[in-house]
């Protein structure tokens, strides 16, 4: 799964993967008949789990059909997983400001607000694309109803009329939490509580315990435009000395 959630957000980038479409196109069709068995086997043999609230799922009494089932698989495979790695991985590299890592390490209350200030700095999603469905006009500028329109995270979450001194990561920022990373409205990602769970509790027992952390050598990136963030982060850290 992890080979296909990087094939599936960046073409490429996984360790065996295809170039191109060529290489999303295999992701799809493998999740598609991977996520297809597990539909067939969870109407058979219910579980206590999601997959068969999945696959059993009515609308208006009418059992949801197997492509809408196996689009919500996909979503809840691959939406969690590159997303919530990217964001440890982003923010332990900008943590690697000493002065972020000392004021953390003082006061551990800011987990929370330093998280959202992470997930902000990364905004791991960074765009989609959708349709407009009236005519409206956006800072100026015209939108008519049926043009596509290009909506990036990145840019919401650096946005100098909102954040000061927006490209600067500042676990102290006290509205950290304004950023649209999750998307926002009737949209707003179904994992969002869940990614607030396993990024404190990453960094709560990982950053508290560091006292220095330094790249080892250059990270490199996701080579997509749709869920991005390190590919590889190698560091070389210096424990604290009251850390066991």
């Amino acid at each position: 799964m992890l080979e296909l959630t990087q094939e599936f957000f960046g073409p490429g980038t996984s360790s065996k993967g295809k170039r191109g479409m060529d290489g999303v196109i295999a992701a799809v069709q493998d999740m598609f008949a991977y996520f297809l068995r597990t539909a067939e086997d969870r109407r058979a043999n219910p579980t206590d789990d999601l997959t068969p609230v999945i696959a059993n799922g009515l609308i208006d009494g009418t059992q949801i059909p197997d492509r809408e089932t196996i689009s919500y698989y996909i979503i809840v495979a691959t939406a969690g997983r590159d997303t919530t790695s990217s964001s440890i991985s982003g923010g332990l590299q900008a943590h690697r400001q000493p002065e972020q890592l000392t004021l953390f390490n003082a006061n551990p209350a800011l987990l929370n607000g330093a998280v959202d200030e992470m997930i902000r700095y990364v905004s791991p999603v960074r765009h989609f694309m959708r349709t407009a469905q009236e005519d409206t006009t956006i800072v100026g500028f015209t939108v008519h109803k049926g043009d596509w329109i290009y909506l990036s995270y990145l840019a919401a979450n650096r946005d100098p009329e909102l954040f000061e001194n927006p490209h600067a990561f500042d676990i102290t920022r006290t509205d950290a939490d304004k950023h649209l990373a999750f998307g926002f409205g009737a949209h707003f990602c179904l994992g969002a509580q869940l990614a607030r769970m396993e990024l404190p509790t990453v960094f709560r027992d990982l950053i508290l315990r560091l006292e220095h952390i330094e790249l080892s050598e250059p990270p490199t990136s996701t080579a997509t435009t749709v869920v991005g963030g390190p590919k590889m982060l190698k560091i070389n850290y210096q424990l604290c000395l009251q850390s066991d």
